[in-house]
C-alpha cells in the first residue's frame, strides 16, 4: 500500500506540472483536459471511495498551488473524487466503459461544484451547465488514453 500511495504522490506530482504546463492551453469551449481529474477517477475507482475522496482533496490542493488559488480546485477534485468512488468495483477495473462513465459524471458534478462556488452561487443555470457538460465531453478522449495507458498498472 505504502509503494501505490508514492506512486500516486509522484503521477499527481508530474500529472499537475503537465495539466499546468499543457493542458490549460488546449481550451474548447472553455473546456480544457484534466489530468488531475482522470487520476482522482482512476485512484478512486481502484481504491474505493473515500481514499478517492481524500486523494482528490489532496490533488486539488496541489492544483491550488500551482494556479495560485486556495480551496476551489481542492473543492471541486474533492467532489469528483466521492462521484468516482460509487463507481468502484473491483471486477470491473478493466473495463474502459465503466472509467468513461465514472469520468464523465466526476466531471459533471466537479465542474459543477467549482463554477457554482467560483461565481458564489450567481452564474446564470445555462453557464454552469454548459460549462459542466463541455469539460465532461471533452474529457473522454483524454479518459480513455489515460485508460489505456494506465492498463499496466492495474
Amino acid at each position: 500500500m505504502r509503494q501505490r500511495i508514492l506512486w500516486y504522490v509522484g503521477g499527481a506530482i508530474a500529472l499537475g506540472f503537465l495539466q499546468k504546463l499543457l493542458f490549460d492551453r488546449l481550451l474548447v469551449f472553455g473546456a480544457k483536459p484534466d489530468a488531475m481529474l482522470l487520476l482522482a477517477v482512476w485512484i478512486a475507482r481502484r481504491e474505493g471511495q473515500s481514499f478517492g475522496t481524500t486523494a482528490g482533496f489532496v490533488i486539488g490542493l496541489l492544483m491550488d498551488l500551482l494556479h495560485g488559488t486556495m480551496g476551489l480546485d481542492a473543492f471541486a477534485k474533492t467532489v469528483s473524487g466521492f462521484v468516482a468512488g460509487f463507481f468502484s468495483n473491483p471486477d470491473d477495473l478493466e473495463k474502459v466503459s465503466n472509467f468513461l462513465i465514472a469520468t464523465a459524471f466526476a466531471a459533471l458534478f466537479g465542474t459543477s461544484a467549482y463554477e457554482l462556488v467560483s461565481t458564489a452561487l450567481q452564474a446564470p443555470f445555462f453557464k454552469w451547465t454548459l460549462s459542466a457538460v463541455a469539460t465532461s465531453l471533452y474529457n473522454l478522449p483524454f479518459a480513455y488514453l489515460f485508460f489505456e495507458g494506465t492498463k499496466r498498472f492495474t
